[in-house]
């Protein structure tokens, strides 16, 4: 079976189209590379090499390691890096690159809390006994603290932090932690570290063996959808924006078949003119539908009228007639008010509020309308209603 990875399955979980296309069908497109991943790449380099120097009883300097960012920024820049936010500049991202090493180095020199046991290293975990079901990663920095007491360390260039939801369920670093017990036989405990670098904070946490487990079925039985997937269909999100697999999915591809094209070219494209008509037709059917929905509200208030003043309930025409009811409908605080939110207290504190569940004011009204309650609880609920009359039209045809 194929040797999956974390980004391979949330490639799926985020389109089923964009990993067909990446992972099946090998597309291969003109990758475009943001500012974000840039700068995220360079940093990473950079604690590497920290590290890495370390391993061979080197200590760099602040500065070293400034010079180094810089110069490979500099060697690794294109002009086809894409900057989404126009308002700032390559030099913004580079201080700010310059921050999360300059940050980091304050906080963790001289860099004796453990020692670095593999960087950037490729680690295989198998979710089962069998083998059938592996997965492969590469941990930033794994590090250990002597009597099987063992970190993974993950870089995060972010400029959010997260939810705590997200620590807690986050699958990637936990996957690590599995390949990392299989690998090591004497692991007591594993700590997983998040280093969130645009806000100079740490978070920690760990799983337990009963959490890995059901991570481990989790992901056999995700594994098992994608083999058994035929369709892969795509999933429109906000994440299309930076799909490098636009121009040929069938989401965007008609889109990008129109760039570069005049503007009568544009406009006499099949698809653009079925779109536009339909979009026209659609719009005056509403300004119909609109202008019919004002002349049957004009009626039926002049029916009402009519039936008011000839004191009759049926009211006949040439092949149809026209019943009018009358009913009485208690009309109740709109949501999002004071008033209704007392309401709901209320109902609450006198233990019926599941009868009503969520404020259902269709069950409210019955409860008034058929007295269900007793006497009290109804003259409590009273100051929180209303009485209408509401008058409903019944067409039909006459019978010869």
């Amino acid at each position: 079976m194929t040797i999956y990875s974390h980004s391979r399955l949330s490639c799926f979980e985020q389109c089923p189209h964009k990993y067909k296309l990446k992972y099946i069908d090998k597309v291969e497109t003109e990758t475009e590379e943001t500012i974000e991943a840039f700068l995220g790449s360079r940093v990473h380099e950079t604690l590497e090499k920290l590290y890495r120097d370390l391993q061979y009883q080197k200590e760099n300097s602040l500065d070293d390691l400034l010079n180094f960012l810089r110069d490979e920024w500099k060697k690794n820049w294109s002009d086809d890096i894409i900057i989404v936010k126009k308002e700032y500049t390559v030099e913004n991202y580079l201080k700010m690159a310059e921050k999360y090493i300059t940050d980091y180095y304050n906080r963790y020199h001289p860099f004796n809390q453990g020692r670095t046991l593999a960087l950037e290293e490729r680690i295989l975990i198998d979710l089962d006994d069998s083998g059938d079901y592996r997965l492969q990663g590469y941990i930033d920095r794994l590090v250990g603290k002597g009597n099987g007491f063992y970190e993974i360390h993950d870089y995060k260039t972010s400029s959010r932090l997260p939810l705590n939801d997200y620590i807690k369920h986050d699958r990637q670093l936990a996957l690590y932690m599995i390949g990392v017990k299989n690998s090591y036989p004497d692991v007591r405990d594993i700590r997983l570290i998040w280093h969130f670098l645009a806000f100079d904070k740490e978070i920690d946490s760990t799983r337990s063996n009963e959490e890995l487990e059901n991570l481990k079925r989790e992901t056999i039985e995700l594994i098992d959808k994608i083999e058994r997937e035929e369709n892969f269909e795509p999933t429109p999100s906000y994440l299309c924006e930076w799909c490098e697999f636009k121009s040929v999915c069938r989401e965007w591809s008609h889109l990008y078949s129109l760039e570069g094209k005049t503007v009568n070219e544009y406009l006499n494209d099949p698809g653009v003119k079925l779109v536009n008509k339909y979009a026209e037709l659609k719009r005056k059917r509403k300004q119909i539908l609109m202008e019919i929905d004002r002349e049957l509200e004009k009626l039926e208030e002049a029916i009402i009228r009519f039936v008011e003043k000839n004191n009759v309930n049926v009211v006949f025409g040439s092949n149809s007639k026209i019943r009018v009811t009358e009913n009485n409908r208690f009309v109740f605080p709109s949501k999002n008010t004071e008033k209704r939110r007392r309401l709901e207290q209320l109902l609450r504190e006198i233990g019926r509020w599941d009868e009503v569940a969520q404020l259902n004011t269709s069950a409210l009204n019955k409860v008034l309308q058929e007295n269900l309650w007793d006497d009290e609880l109804i003259g409590m609920l009273k100051d929180y209603v209303s009485l209408e009359k509401s008058r409903r039209l019944y067409l039909s045809k006459i019978k010869s």
